[in-house]
């Protein structure tokens, strides 16, 4: 029985130690700093290219690159920082030729994409990191912040008609956005890290739409659009710990 004892509190004792030493290690640096980047595939109306919708919004995955940095306020929590720019593909040409083909009742005609769908990002939150294996962290965060996003326009050329092109501009607006997810973290070194993580962005900006030498309503016709730009940022960071 006393042997049982001993083996207890020695377990104890050695679970105790391993405690205070991930404490110390995750204390160990006072923040880093990173470069970011990966996919960012994104859902809903904003991915639909379905010309008969007002809702879609013909963007297609993309990608992300940005900085991010963490401050340790106390022990395992932080403060996060992001800034980042989020490319979305364009997808769905064929369908509004299409459409505007029909619209008009012409043999043909000819659509070309004008400027991009893409996202700047400033989003600022709490963080924790979870040390829970020598030099693995457990990281998780909620950021918040402006997003300053652009919808991608398109130029029509009706091939048969007179004063053959119309177009519909780029559009920018600016919003609220946030991202939330977790990461795994290694310390490669002393200053060194690298991680991966997964992250859900959203927002909701409402765009003021321009149409250029639109002499008609027929067809699809937007002036304005207010759909979410949801997805996930799916990265892999470099960072330099301080």
């Amino acid at each position: 029985m006393k042997r049982t004892y001993m083996l207890i509190a020695a377990l104890v004792m050695g679970l105790a130690f391993n405690a205070t030493a991930q404490e110390q290690q995750s204390t160990t640096a006072k923040g880093y700093i990173g470069i970011t980047g990966g996919l960012s595939p994104v859902f809903g109306n904003y991915t639909k290219s379905d010309y008969t919708s007002d809702a879609s919004g013909y963007a297609s995955t993309g990608a992300n690159i940005g900085i991010t940095g963490v401050y340790f306020i106390k022990h395992n929590f932080g403060v996060a920082a992001l800034i980042s720019y989020q490319g979305f593909g364009f997808h769905g040409s064929q369908s509004l030729a299409d459409g505007f083909k029909e619209a008009f009742d012409l043999d043909s005609t000819t659509v070309y994409r004008k400027g991009n769908n893409s996202t700047f990002n400033f989003m600022i939150g709490p963080y924790y990191a979870l040390p829970f294996a020598h030099k693995w962290h457990l990281d998780f965060r909620v950021l918040a912040g402006v997003v300053n996003a652009k919808l991608a326009g398109y130029e029509v050329f009706l091939e048969d008609g007179e004063g053959n092109q119309f177009s519909q501009k780029q559009s920018t607006a600016t919003t609220f956005g946030y991202q939330a997810g977790v990461g795994l973290r290694y310390d490669i070194g002393r200053h060194l890290g690298v991680g991966v993580n997964a992250d859900f962005f959203g927002s909701r900006p409402n765009f003021k739409i321009e149409n250029d030498n639109r002499v008609n309503s027929a067809g699809r016709l937007l002036t304005n659009y207010k759909q979410s730009i949801t997805g996930v940022n799916t990265n892999l960071t470099v960072m330099y710990r301080f």
